[in-house]
């Protein structure tokens, strides 16, 4: 590395500016990337769980009913006595299971991130002012 000559370069005060501003602007892009990524997970998580839980209750269901089919006596009804009754649609709809709001212990990391991502933007406008 003797002998050679190393490289400098200047950067004028509007081109620093511009600089510093994409930077900043890339870092408040990426934390708001990590707060979505961190909710998404959380939400995740819970629908996994709500999800055994709902899985857990229709297998319960399901050996209850099978039950009490079994107490019940069923014959052998002939075609011809047979009646054809309308099907009945079911109608769809999805009750929203009430589960207890939970604050998860991404609140912490979110609370830095929200006061991170506040120190950059004013950062931000600070630069603008210049």
């Amino acid at each position: 590395m003797e002998g050679e000559n190393p490289v400098y370069l200047k950067f004028g005060y509007y081109e620093s500016l511009g600089a510093k501003r994409s930077v900043l602007s890339s870092q408040v892009s990426l934390l708001n990337l990590v707060k979505i990524m961190r909710r998404y997970n959380t939400l995740r998580k819970e629908e996994l769980r709500i999800k055994s839980n709902l899985s857990k209750s229709i297998k319960e269901l399901n050996a209850k009913v099978k039950e009490t089919k079994s107490y019940f006596p069923f014959f052998e009804i002939p075609a011809k006595l047979r009646r054809k009754e309308p099907k009945i649609e079911r109608e769809k709809t999805i009750q929203r299971i009430e589960t207890p709001e939970t604050k998860p212990a991404t609140e912490k990391y979110d609370r830095s991130l929200e006061s991170e991502l506040q120190h950059i933007q004013n950062r931000l406008r600070e630069i603008e002012r210049a």
